[in-house]
């Protein structure tokens, strides 16, 4: 009479195989999603640094330099710079993110309007279009 216990050992071997590839895959996955939790963390800071420099350029009706002098960074004529940290604070030094807002020409009169990006290097996180109602001149 044949022993069964080399079969039986096999067919415990091929289950540990089994579930061993099963947790390399869930821990992939885990990998996966930590890694798409922390894009989404920062794209989500992306959204709200580039809403509040859209209200304010609103609010200033698209004076780039009365909203630097409100929000912080740079102006030049066309364009308005801030770099923000990796905590996303104002930072020259360690410039991790950049949002700039560059005036557009508006093809309806007196409405203005410019766009905004933020990015990480070169990688455009955020991208959002403002406009704003202009002063009309009378007289």
């Amino acid at each position: 009479m044949k022993s069964k216990a080399p079969l039986a050992l096999m067919e415990q071997g091929i289950m540990i195989l089994v579930f061993a590839l099963a947790a390399a895959l869930c821990l992939r996955v885990f990998a996966l999603s930590d890694q798409i939790s922390r894009f989404n963390e920062v794209r989500d800071q992306a959204v709200l640094q580039a809403e509040c420099a859209a209200e304010t350029l609103k609010q200033v009706r698209g004076s780039l330099s009365q909203a630097a002098s409100r929000m912080g960074g740079t102006c030049t004529e066309e364009v308005w710079s801030i770099s923000y940290g990796t905590d996303w604070q104002i930072s020259q030094e360690e410039a991790v993110y950049q949002l700039q807002a560059s005036l557009q020409d508006s093809p309806t009169p007196l409405l203005g309007s410019a766009l905004i990006q933020v990015t990480q290097g070169e990688k455009l996180l955020f991208s959002l279009p403002v406009s704003w109602q202009e002063v009309a001149d009378h007289g």
